[in-house]
């Protein structure tokens, strides 16, 4: 199975900052390092980075609310943006001082959750379509 976008940014942001002689621990899925994924030390000094792996090259995917404080002001030390899919991958290092609250806009949204998108709740509404859909996976 492919990695997601995702996984490979945080990834190459780990590999990229261990080759310039950072310790770096994966903190992603840790409970109690909400607002970034690795925790970086080099000369006892220690940093917090949110990674964001995109397809697309400048596009910077939306935050989670618990990547910002009320203040607008990005949790983590640095916001590590990773275009996954430029050749070569491309990466964006931005402290947190360069993004500004008026860099920021404040969202509400929802997510479906992971028990509605399985194939047991949605093979129901699963549509018959013709085979002459198939040259729309072409394009």
């Amino acid at each position: 199975m492919a990695k997601s976008v995702e996984k490979l940014g945080i990834e190459f942001a780990k590999a990229h900052f261990e080759r310039h002689g950072y310790t770096v621990r994966d903190v992603s899925h840790k409970r109690g390092h909400n607002g970034y994924d690795l925790l970086i030390v080099r000369n006892r000094r220690e940093s917090r980075v949110e990674v964001k792996g995109v397809s697309r090259m400048w596009g910077i995917p939306d935050a989670y609310e618990t990547e910002f404080d009320d203040k607008k002001r990005l949790v983590a030390d640095f916001l590590c943006v990773v275009f996954v899919k430029a050749k070569p991958i491309q990466l964006c290092i931005i402290p947190r001082a360069a993004i500004k609250s008026k860099h920021i806009e404040r969202r509400c949204g929802y997510r479906f959750k992971s028990s509605f998108k399985q194939r047991s709740a949605l093979k129901k509404f699963l549509q018959q379509l013709p085979a002459a859909t198939e040259k729309f996976r072409k394009r």
